[in-house]
């Protein structure tokens, strides 16, 4: 059977073929009849591609019905190790802070000037589907394609039910036009494979007003666009499942020797202990569904003023748009928040200010001075004093909020390290805390670490005035846990 990645590659293959032929100088009439030709393979391609997805669509319903199970959840709580309620501030006898020299104490605060991110492409037409109106997606008004209230219904929760509404969907012209329309959309914004998720479940809110309906609507979206998402079911509520590439802190449910998590955008779950899951599979559910951000996604800018502390204090502007997709991304593993990198807005920002203290300056210099700059000006709290509970910012989150803990604060560190210098850095974990490792060549601390050959010095932005190679007490005799590294 063909998948649906030949029959893609069918029409890239034959379109760019037929269009680089050699064309002769014809008539008006030779140029139509090619047209034509053109045409009637594209419609042939198209009618064999709609037959394809309705076999598997056909497939996927035939073993639906009678493959729901019952499936215990594992809960994955968020790590709450206890944590310094103070900041911790080296004892010993530390260098002058070089951020000091040469600063008048009455100089103004210095302003960035926000850069504008990346620029939003102009709208595209969206085919034979006439806008009907838009919903916001985290701030950035997004067209949806005409609705005329011919969606799927979900008559009740039950497999059976379920099952009703995937047929109907799939058969769906308007279902089929919003959700190519989305994809299309998360595309131009730069979204991941979550961004996306969460503007299906958004654009649902335009169609129904049933969680459950919204739920079902996301998952079959997700499913047309190759990902092998799953629901299930508990008593009158529908639950949307996903696949990860990382561990997520929430529930999992364990089908066919694959985890799949409980997450719904923008909604606290009250989750049950057992859900019937659907165990059959999506035939072309063969996209990896990954959580990481490697790219910052292109939201419409709402600039909101931060004012960062520090010898020379810096205004920045953040996007609170990008800040509040941040605030209902599920929690994830720490990896993810040291592999996603700042926005381009806040780093043009950033560069006015570091760039000229920098200019000159060694890498090992340069990770001196960003280390004393995170330790001073981002103030310490803990996230049970800010949020009430744990919780992992992201680097941007970092700079916006009152203050931050200690892996928070290295995460932030690990951008600005990737950025303004080509040190190789590690993660490290201990029982109650994380910090950074640096490979460096000389250093006037003591505090290293060997890896694959190499010397790692400790790099800790929480601790207070210490420099490289000057690990916090607690950790000195500890072993790490390599969370992380960026070589």
């Amino acid at each position: 059977m063909k998948t649906f990645t030949s029959y893609f590659l069918s029409v890239l293959l034959l379109t760019g073929f037929i269009c680089l032929l050699p064309v002769k100088s014809r008539g008006q009439g030779s140029d139509t009849a090619f047209r034509k030709e053109f045409d009637q393979f594209y419609q042939q391609i198209n009618q064999e591609f709609d037959a394809f997805r309705q076999h598997n669509d056909s497939v996927f319903l035939r073993f639906l019905k009678d493959s729901w199970k019952e499936f215990e959840g594992s809960p994955h709580p968020l790590p709450q190790p206890p944590k310094p309620t103070a900041q911790p501030v080296y004892k010993g006898s530390a260098l002058p802070r070089e951020t000091d020299n040469d600063q008048s104490p009455d100089e103004p605060d210095q302003e960035a000037v926000p850069g504008t991110g990346h620029p939003v492409p102009e709208k595209e037409s969206m085919g034979s589907y006439p806008a009907s109106g838009f919903f916001s997606f985290y701030g950035t008004p997004i067209a949806l394609p005409g609705i005329s209230g011919r969606f799927p219904a979900l008559r009740g929760v039950s497999r059976q039910f379920i099952s009703d509404y995937y047929s109907s969907a799939c058969r769906s012209t308007e279902f089929l036009g919003v959700v190519k329309s989305l994809k299309e959309e998360s595309v131009r914004y730069n979204l991941n494979d979550w961004g996306l998720a969460s503007m299906l479940f958004e654009a649902s809110k335009s169609c129904y007003s049933n969680v459950n309906e919204q739920v079902l609507f996301t998952w079959a979206g997700l499913l047309k666009n190759g990902y092998n998402a799953k629901v299930g079911y508990s008593n009158d509520r529908v639950y949307l499942l996903l696949p990860a590439d990382i561990m997520l802190y929430t529930v999992s449910y364990s089908v066919n020797n694959r985890d799949y998590y409980l997450v719904e955008p923008g909604v606290l779950v009250m989750v049950p202990d057992r859900l019937f899951i659907h165990e059959a599979d999506y035939p072309e559910g063969s996209t990896e569904f990954s959580f990481r951000l490697t790219e910052m996604p292109r939201l419409k800018y709402l600039g909101e003023k931060r004012a960062m502390k520090g010898s020379r204090p810096l205004t920045i502007s953040l996007n609170k748009n990008l800040l509040d997709f941040f605030s209902n991304y599920p929690p994830c593993d720490l990896q993810v928040y040291f592999t996603t990198p700042l926005s381009e807005s806040t780093c043009r920002q950033l560069d006015v200010y570091f760039d000229e203290m920098l200019k000159g300056r060694s890498d090992e210099q340069r990770l001196a001075f960003l280390l004393d700059y995170v330790q001073h000006a981002v103030p310490y709290l803990t996230d049970k004093e800010q949020f009430g509970r744990e919780r992992y910012l992201f680097p941007e989150e970092t700079l916006y909020y009152a203050g931050a803990d200690c892996e928070d604060r290295s995460a932030l560190l690990a951008a600005l390290i990737r950025r303004y210098t080509s040190l190789d850095f590690l993660v490290l974990g201990f029982p109650a805390h994380v910090t950074l490792a640096v490979n460096l060549n000389t250093c006037n601390g003591d505090d290293f670490l060997n890896y694959k050959s190499r010397r790692f010095y400790h790099a800790d932005p929480t601790y207070l005035g210490a420099e490289c190679g000057m690990a916090m007490p607690e950790v000195k005799s500890k072993p790490a846990e390599i969370i992380y590294s960026n070589f």
